[in-house]
């Protein structure tokens, strides 16, 4: 099977530290949307998100990534280890982070069942 490149969708950067950018792809293998970025400046696992949840939500998931790729450059400034937190809160919505291979997969916002007991 011939390796195909991956086609960019957007460009992430830091707005701390304008030379760390991160990428989102759509990658043609994986059939889902892969950062390319994140293991090369920080050593982590890239993430993987579904063109379901990405696409209807694309500036969402931007800023997800962006808060992401920011905390990642301030736990490396300050010397301090990063791991991925899961579920996390960001603008109102919680998302999940989940390990599967040699990525973790975003998943959109839980949704939060109101507990309506008589």
């Amino acid at each position: 099977m011939e390796n195909t490149p991956l086609t960019p969708l957007l460009r992430i950067q830091n707005s701390k530290n304008p030379t760390q950018v991160v990428e989102l792809n759509w990658d043609d293998e994986e059939k889902m949307f892969v950062t390319r970025g994140l293991r090369d400046l920080f050593g982590a696992r890239e993430i993987k998100i579904s063109s379901g949840d990405l696409l209807p939500h694309l500036e969402e998931y931007a800023h997800v990534i962006g808060s992401i790729l920011e905390a990642m450059s301030t736990a490396e400034d300050l010397h301090l280890p990063f791991g991925y937190k899961s579920p996390f809160r960001l603008g109102g919505h919680e998302y999940e982070l989940v390990e599967e291979g040699e990525y973790t997969v975003l998943r959109p916002p839980i949704v939060q069942e109101e507990k309506n007991s008589p």
